[in-house]
């Protein structure tokens, strides 16, 4: 068959090169003159197994069933240093203590130990969990990625917007926007679903020796997150409440005119409009020595999460079959990527053999 891939980060690209793998022809639209560069590329970068999700079970049995699945594609992506990975859950102003964390991590059987943490301030944390998880080299991502699409004869479309009289061409198509999945589906006003649309901020720091070789989440509320970033020596900074510039729910994200300049553009040097100083002062109520956080620059994205969720924050990943021409695809975990595209792979080959 004859197949559009719209959308060239992570699910777009494992996507199309699964389905080239099994005999397609491929052609892979990406609007931006190079792949992984919208939320795929700007994110925490940790391939998780959930422990932040206690309040979900549903999205920690996705992350763990992803991890494995993408471990096993695209082990060569993974950070190669070692980095020993923390999750802290907070005295004060958790919607989870440390008691129903542990409850719901051995429920879905997770590994952890607990352990101690000298950078953060022991008297505002009542549990530290150590497990073994991975994080993604975002420029390593993006060469096997590439390789991964050469070597299956995928034609990558760079700066190119697919149109629905481009897609007509086609016998089939996949929709993997992410954010802007609705756009391809004006004809399908039924099919479009309404979203929680964020436009996120990520600053990238550098840190003092003190948080070498560490990944840091505080759980489970307004809290933040540090993350080594790639084999830079920088760090990447998440935060529940601060990282937040801009909310809509909807079918389509609003995007502030002052922040279009930013979006998507990887890291923005003194950038005009920041949230640096409020993720330092959330944070220095945990972390030592974290005032003397060197900002670099930032990140900028839309994140795009099921609106009215934040009782369980949960984090679905579905494949949507619009026709037997269409599919949508739709996940806000990296890890999923793998166990989406097989899924894809199998909508595809049900309609090639009926």
């Amino acid at each position: 068959m004859k197949i559009a891939v719209v959308g060239g980060g992570i699910f777009g690209i494992t996507s199309a090169w699964k389905l080239a793998q099994k005999g397609h022809g491929v052609d892979l639209y990406e609007k931006q003159p190079d792949i992984l560069t919208a939320a795929s590329g700007i994110n925490q970068y940790r391939l998780h197994k959930g422990f932040h999700y206690p309040r979900s079970v549903e999205t920690i049995l996705l992350s763990c069933q992803g991890e494995k699945s993408f471990i096993k594609e695209y082990k060569d992506t993974l950070i190669d240093e070692p980095i020993d990975h923390f999750y802290c859950i907070a005295k004060e102003n958790t919607l989870t203590n440390a008691k129903q964390c542990r409850t719901i991590w051995d429920a879905c059987n997770l590994p952890y130990e607990e352990d101690e943490l000298t950078v953060v301030k022991k008297e505002k944390i009542e549990y530290i969990a150590k497990v073994q998880e991975e994080l993604i080299d975002l420029p390593k991502l993006n060469i096997f990625c590439k390789k991964k699409l050469n070597e299956y004869g995928v034609n990558l479309l760079l700066n190119r917007v697919a149109s629905e009289r481009d897609l007509r061409k086609y016998d089939f198509t996949v929709i993997a926007l992410y954010a802007n999945n609705n756009t391809l589906l004006k004809n399908f006003p039924n099919r479009q679903h309404d979203y929680q649309f964020e436009l996120c901020e990520k600053p990238v720091v550098k840190l003092p020796s003190i948080y070498n070789g560490k990944s840091i989440v505080i759980l489970d509320g307004p809290f933040m997150c540090i993350d080594p970033f790639g084999s830079t020596g920088m760090f990447v900074m998440g935060n529940v409440a601060h990282a937040v510039h801009h909310t809509n729910i909807g079918k389509f994200p609003e995007i502030p005119h002052m922040f279009q300049p930013l979006l998507n553009k990887g890291i923005i040097e003194n950038p005009p409009i920041t949230n640096f100083q409020s993720f330092i002062e959330s944070a220095e109520e945990f972390f030592y020595e974290i005032e003397r956080a060197e900002h670099v620059g930032s990140m900028y994205t839309v994140r795009a999460v099921p609106p009215y969720k934040e009782h369980d924050d949960t984090r679905p990943t579905w494949v949507e079959k619009i026709n037997d021409r269409c599919v949508v695809l739709f996940s806000g975990k990296i890890g999923t990527c793998v166990d989406v595209a097989n899924q894809i792979v199998r909508i595809v080959e049900k309609i090639r053999t009926s």
